[in-house]
C-alpha cells in the first residue's frame, strides 16, 4: 500500500488575470484537483489521500472527498515534509501536483507497479516525445534529448520517505530548477550539463548520477501513459483540456 500526497498550493494560471488557486479552476464543471482526487479514488493499492494546501480554501468544497487537508508551509518541499509528517508512516508515498487533470487510475496504478519492482527510493516518471504528441497534440510540453529519444518528465513522484528528510538541501535546489533541464543537469553535474547540451546523456547515466549525489537509489520509469507528463497551467492548455475531457 502507499499513500499520495497532492499538492494544491495558491498558484494561478499562468499570464490570466485571475489570482485563484489553480487546484480549484474548473473545467467542464469540475476542478482540476478534483479530476486527480477521483483518479487516485480508483487505485486499490492508495490507502490514504492527503492534500496540501489553504487549508481555508480546500476545505469547504474537498473535506469530504480526502482524508485530510494539511495546510501548505512554503516550498513545494516543505509541502511534501508538512504531508510526510502527518501521514507518519514508513510506506512509501506518492507526490503530484493538483494540475494535471488527464491523470486516470489506470497511469498511477501503471506507475506505483513499476516503481515497486526497481526496489528505489525514488522514481520518476519520463514519457516518450511521441506518445505525448499522440494522445494531446495540442499540449505544449519541453521535451530533452537523451541517447535513447525525446523525453518529457512527469508531475507524479514514488518516494521513500525515509529518505527525504536527509537528501532536503539538494532536492529543494532541484525542485526549483524542474522547469529548466539544463539547470537541473548543472546542479547535479557539469558533466551531466554538458551531456545534456550534446544529446549524449542517457537515461542510465542520469539515474547513476542522481543516484550518487542524493545518496540514495532512484529511477526513471519510462511510462507509456502521457497523462502523467501534462499539466494545465496556462489558457491554451486549459482550452486543450476542455476539449480531451469532454470527450
Amino acid at each position: 500500500m502507499v499513500n499520495i500526497i497532492i499538492l494544491a498550493g495558491s498558484q494561478p494560471i499562468k499570464t490570466w488575470d485571475d489570482k485563484g488557486n489553480k487546484a480549484l479552476f474548473q473545467i467542464n464543471g469540475k476542478m482540476m484537483v478534483e479530476y486527480v482526487i477521483e483518479a487516485a479514488r480508483g487505485v486499490d493499492d492508495i490507502q490514504k489521500i492527503v492534500l496540501v494546501g489553504d487549508k481555508s480554501e480546500l476545505e469547504s468544497t474537498l473535506s469530504q472527498k480526502v482524508d485530510a487537508i494539511i495546510d501548505s508551509k512554503g516550498s513545494m518541499l516543505e509541502n511534501v515534509m508538512a504531508g510526510i509528517k502527518y501521514l507518519n508512516d514508513r510506506e512509501f508515498v506518492l507526490v503530484c501536483s493538483s494540475d494535471i487533470p488527464f491523470i486516470t487510475s489506470d497511469a498511477i496504478k501503471d506507475f506505483i507497479d513499476r516503481a515497486k519492482e526497481t526496489g528505489a527510493d525514488f522514481c520518476y516518471p519520463i514519457v516518450e516525445k511521441n506518445e505525448s504528441d499522440k494522445k494531446f497534440p495540442d499540449m505544449k510540453r519541453t521535451f530533452v534529448k537523451t541517447k535513447e529519444g525525446l523525453f518529457t518528465g512527469g508531475n507524479i513522484f514514488y518516494i521513500n520517505p525515509a529518505v527525504v528528510e536527509s537528501c532536503f538541501e539538494i532536492a529543494d535546489k532541484l525542485i526549483q530548477a524542474r522547469k529548466n533541464p539544463f539547470k537541473m543537469a548543472r546542479i547535479l553535474s557539469p558533466v551531466l550539463l554538458i551531456s545534456l547540451a550534446t544529446g549524449k546523456l542517457s537515461i542510465k547515466k542520469a539515474e547513476k548520477r542522481f543516484s550518487k549525489i542524493m545518496g540514495i537509489k532512484a529511477r526513471a520509469i519510462i511510462s507509456s501513459y502521457p497523462e502523467v507528463g501534462n499539466d494545465v497551467d496556462k489558457p491554451d492548455d486549459v482550452m486543450a483540456a476542455s476539449v480531451y475531457l469532454a470527450k
